[in-house]
């Protein structure tokens, strides 16, 4: 009897390897289904389950099948073994239960998720990190806003998309290499190197940041084990990185985080208005690699030139968020207009939250009294702390 249009399925396994000792230490689970003995590649089956609305079943009886065969061949010691998650399944809130009992995995998540629904990215990650698991992106480096995401999500792991290794060094490559040095040195993240093929591949995946590999260069992927590893790939970065801090708590709203440590200012509309103008021409600016986050408390006060704004600012590419109460924004595709309770605190903030690859900035602002609004004075603050910022992003992509 078929499963999901297929015979069965068979996992291969790929060593990941510290490149400084060659060393085995950890590998990648790999499905291959087949039909009638002949392979299918998996990412049409994938596709196939989408449209069937399928995708979270045959997500699970992938990761099932891989749990089998990892255990079969004695490759399940505490985070040596990768494991890949669709996107749609962790946005849907579907983990599947084999995952949240198994010994301790790296789960892997494609960087597209990011973007997709981060909200529920972040919850997602916490269920899986509570249940002892390890986070990594996977591919980064396609979707130019995932860097500026990359901390909202805080991987323990980065897998460089296997592009930046084979190609020629590029702007594009240059600023993924100095984003991922600062990402990596405040979290203790490791990198790992995707496609490796030659000793070239090697040199410009050390220079991207990446302390272990993989690719066939070290071997392809098999039915059997190159190694059973006797050390996760954690462990095989110490001495390089430090452990990765825990994430900070999701807080209730970005005047909270800010406001803890920054001194507020008092100003009134006008000023708030252009603060919050020039960080969307920050956004604009860097294009496809900026996230902006705003509030507008009710969505009466999006006026007409602030829609114009905005519908620039997704034509630029920036990845686009605006939170009101009332009403939606109703932004352009593929922005998100997120409605906001009426007794939700974020309902009384102004905040223009702003994240890119190399630059991180919020202003957040709370009217002093609401009975003499005509007057329009806040209190308000404005940090570009990239931690203070992270924090904020965090507290409204958890609504």
């Amino acid at each position: 009897m078929r499963t999901f249009g297929i015979d069965g399925l068979t996992t291969h396994f790929q060593p990941v390897v510290d490149i400084d000792t060659g060393r085995v230490v950890a590998h990648e689970a790999l499905s291959r289904p087949f039909v009638n003995g002949a392979p299918l590649a998996p990412d049409r089956l994938l596709h196939d389950a989408y449209e069937r609305g399928e995708a979270d079943e045959l997500d699970s009886y992938f990761i099932e099948a891989a749990l089998r065969a990892a255990a079969a061949r004695g490759l399940l010691s505490p985070h040596s073994l990768f494991v890949n998650v669709e996107p749609i399944s962790l946005v849907n809130g579907f983990i599947t239960a084999p995952l949240l009992s198994a010994p301790p995995l790296v789960i892997e998540i494609t960087e597209r998720a990011l973007t997709a629904d981060p909200g529920a990215l972040l919850t997602a990650a916490a269920a899986l990190r509570a249940a002892g698991h390890l986070i990594a992106i996977d591919d980064l480096g396609a979707e130019p806003a995932s860097l500026a995401l990359l901390p909202l999500l805080a991987p323990e792991i980065v897998k460089l998309d296997m592009d930046l290794i084979r190609r020629q060094p590029d702007r594009t490559a240059a600023t993924m290499m100095t984003a991922l040095a600062s990402y990596a040195e405040r979290s203790g993240a490791l990198v790992l190197a995707e496609g490796v093929e030659t000793a070239e591949h090697i040199t410009r995946a050390r220079a991207l940041g990446a302390s272990v590999a993989q690719g066939w260069h070290f071997g392809k992927p098999s039915e059997t084990a190159h190694d059973a590893p006797g050390v996760s790939v954690r462990r095989s970065g110490q001495g390089r990185h430090s452990e990765m801090r825990a994430v900070d708590p999701i807080e209730i709203t970005p005047f909270g985080v800010v406001s803890a440590t920054t001194a507020l200012r008092t100003g009134d509309r006008a000023m708030l208005v252009q603060v919050s103008i020039l960080l969307e021409e920050r956004a604009a600016a860097a294009g496809d690699s900026a996230v902006l986050l705003s509030t507008f408390q009710a969505e009466d006060n999006i006026s007409e030139n602030t829609r114009l704004r905005y519908e620039r600012l997704i034509e630029s590419g920036c990845l686009l968020t605006a939170y009101s109460t009332g009403a939606s924004a109703a932004l352009p595709h593929p922005a998100r207009s997120v409605t906001v309770d009426d007794d939700d605190p974020l309902a009384a903030e102004w905040d223009v939250v702003l994240l890119t690859a190399d630059y991180a900035a919020a202003l957040t602002a709370r009217e002093i009294d609401t009975s003499r609004h005509r007057e329009g004075l806040y209190e308000f603050a404005l940090t570009t702390d990239r931690d203070l910022v992270v924090r904020s992003a965090r507290a409204l992509l958890s609504r």
